[in-house]
């Protein structure tokens, strides 16, 4: 049973990711900064889980018999220690680590001039150093298995640029930069790397919330999660190395 680490799990994209694979029957480790959010995203993954048909490990841990098949793990990405914490507990706790989705990110949009110099730090320290210590941190325990997947969500800025959000396209290029030079690291071992470039998504992101975006011009986080879903199953000597998706109306 393959186990899982999904960061910014909390909502938005990484809430749905985190459903998609409970439901193929994963063993999650979810974290992000909000307990109380977590905890509730944590009840619906072990809901999908038995919707799924895999309760078992469910009713083993409600006995005393395992432990729970989705663990969570409260944690400000930004803290490279504490991140490291997290992929050490998820290989301590279910014995190994298959697959990490580095999907914690924030941002705001307005000129650059308004931006305040925490604003700045904060959105590179989220969107590009949490991600390269949480792949870090992962690969290392990948690398001694010789096996694991490592997805890194980006997103279509970080192969363009737009206006009034200049700290995040930064991030965001050097995102995919870092996926390119770290899947050539870890191909010899065995370990993929996919880098996910989405346009605009219904979900919680610069001050939105799901719901608010017009279906015509931003996809549906879960069809997007089954997208990453669908990265994971492919064969082993195949890797989806570089996926880019947009809404039809979204002008790129």
């Amino acid at each position: 049973m393959k186990v899982a680490v999904v960061t910014g799990a909390s909502r938005g994209l990484g809430r749905h990711v985190a459903l998609e694979l409970a439901s193929a029957g994963m063993q999650l480790v979810l974290t992000a900064r909000s307990k109380e959010e977590l905890e509730e995203v944590a009840a619906a993954c072990r809901r999908e889980r038995a919707a799924g048909g895999h309760a078992g490990r469910a009713a083993d841990a409600a006995a005393g018999d395992g432990p729970d098949p989705v663990l969570v793990l409260p944690a400000d990405i930004r803290d490279a220690e504490a991140v490291e914490n997290i992929m050490q507990t998820a290989e301590h706790t279910f014995g190994r680590l298959d697959v990490l989705i580095n999907n914690a990110g924030l941002s705001w949009i307005k000129p650059l001039a308004e931006w305040t110099r925490e604003e700045i730090d904060m959105v590179l320290d989220v969107n590009l150093k949490g991600a390269i210590h949480a792949a870090r941190a992962a690969a290392n325990i990948m690398i001694r298995q010789g096996s694991g997947h490592i997805v890194n969500v980006a997103s279509d800025v970080g192969r363009r640029a737009i206006p009034d959000m200049a700290p995040y396209v930064a991030a965001k290029h050097g995102l995919v930069g870092f996926s390119g030079s770290h899947l050539r690291e870890l191909r010899p071992h065995g370990v993929r790397v996919t880098l996910l470039l989405p346009g605009i998504i219904d979900t919680y992101f610069a001050g939105a919330k799901e719901g608010d975006r017009d279906a015509a011009w931003s996809m549906d986080a879960r069809a997007v999660a089954r997208v990453i879903r669908h990265a994971l199953e492919q064969p082993d000597r195949m890797v989806l190395d570089e996926i880019q998706l947009h809404p039809s109306g979204q002008e790129y």
